[in-house]
């Protein structure tokens, strides 16, 4: 296994039980995304940043939405 799988393990082993939803929905949503598209725009980024600060989640249906729009 490379480093960074082992790392991401780790990291995984380490969270607690009610962050894993969470970690799961945005490696679904990374792994849902073409290799190109990986690259958010600035606003993108703001807006996982302010759900992450508020700790809420995206629903499926949005998530679509966002790479369905690229």
């Amino acid at each position: 296994m490379n480093s960074s799988k082992e790392m991401l393990k780790k990291l995984v082993e380490e969270l607690p039980e009610t962050k894993t939803g969470e970690a799961i929905d945005y490696l679904l949503f990374l792994k849902e995304r073409a290799e190109q598209d990986l690259y958010l725009s600035e606003k993108e980024e703001e807006q996982i940043w302010d759900l992450i600060k508020t700790e809420e989640r995206l629903k499926a249906e949005d998530v679509k939405k966002c790479y369905k729009s690229l």
